[in-house]
């Protein structure tokens, strides 16, 4: 059977049927007409230790640092804004994120506790918990988060998600053979602060973990313990195109994103940029002189 990312809405009498990805009259207006956020930020955990910059077209510039709480486990990042999370305490914090600059504009601790993906489009975020199913939508601009919708059914087990300017992408663990190791993937629209599943694939080769730029995703799937396999497409308007496999690597510990490029990094310091756009992968180069122990790397779009 196929495993949809929403089998339906929280508020909804009736499941949402599933058909063939579908693009919506508005999906590329947002993104069209606003800038992409090139502004990456980079967090430590255990101390509250921040810094921020630009990563565009493969060029990485250093903004400032910051002192925030210390805590947060999870970041989205939009076209403007930065939300932080507390997945164990529900407390977290928002503001404008661009430029590469990062101000705070409000504060949280009423966030319901234990999401494990939050993943931010170019004017939206999506909430979810891989172990109830339950997640939540809302819009995240001019650096506050509102919410706009709750969900109590999506399907569970989803291990990884990503979303471009206007789409989201989700794929499941590990299953199928051994040898030959299966991703169901869900993917639909993620704009106005609310969800739209369009579709749905059984069967792809396994993924592993997403990260999406302005208009593609990539799947870093590791195929043994020191490598990884590099596999990109697009995604935009909802839909999805077929992964096609780029290269490997070795294991990075965190990738962060931003509207056109990507950041690998290791917790030791090492770090390497690419670009990604319209579905085509470019290497640039390794980046010296990193800071180790940065637990969250995230992006705008």
């Amino acid at each position: 059977m196929r495993k949809s990312l929403v089998a339906g809405l929280a508020t909804a009498t009736l499941a949402v049927t599933l058909t063939a990805p579908a693009t919506p009259a508005s999906a590329s207006a947002f993104c069209d007409r606003t800038t992409p956020n090139t502004s990456l930020f980079f967090y430590k955990k255990s101390s509250g230790e921040a810094g921020t910059g630009t990563l565009s077209a493969g060029r990485w510039r250093y903004r400032g640092a910051l002192s925030l709480p210390a805590g947060y486990t999870h970041a989205a990042a939009s076209r403007d804004s930065l939300l932080l999370y507390d997945a164990n305490t529900g407390e977290g914090e928002s503001g404008t994120f661009t430029g590469g600059r990062y101000r705070r504009v409000q504060t949280y601790d009423n966030f319901s506790t234990g999401w494990t993906q939050l993943e931010a489009s170019g004017d939206s975020v999506l909430a979810y918990n891989s172990a109830t199913g339950h997640g939540g939508t809302g819009t995240l601009k001019g650096g506050r988060y509102q919410q706009v919708r709750t969900y109590d059914d999506f399907s569970t087990g989803w291990a990884s998600m990503a979303a471009s300017c206007d789409t989201l992408v989700a794929t499941t663990a590990r299953k199928g053979s051994t040898e030959f190791p299966e991703s169901n993937v869900g993917f639909g629209t993620l704009q106005g602060g609310v969800y739209t599943n369009t579709g749905n694939r059984d069967g792809d080769v396994f993924l592993g973990t997403l990260v999406a730029t302005r208009d593609s995703v990539m799947g870093l799937a590791k195929t043994s313990s020191t490598q990884l396999r590099y596999q990109v497409t697009t995604a935009s308007d909802g839909d999805v195109g077929q992964f096609e496999d780029v290269g490997t690597s070795g294991v990075w510990n965190t990738v962060g994103r931003t509207a056109d490029s990507l950041f690998f990094y290791k917790t030791d310091g090492t770090a390497w940029i690419s670009t990604l756009t319209n579905g085509n992968y470019r290497n640039v180069g390794p980046l010296s002189d990193v800071s180790s122990g940065w637990s969250i790397i995230e992006g705008g779009v």
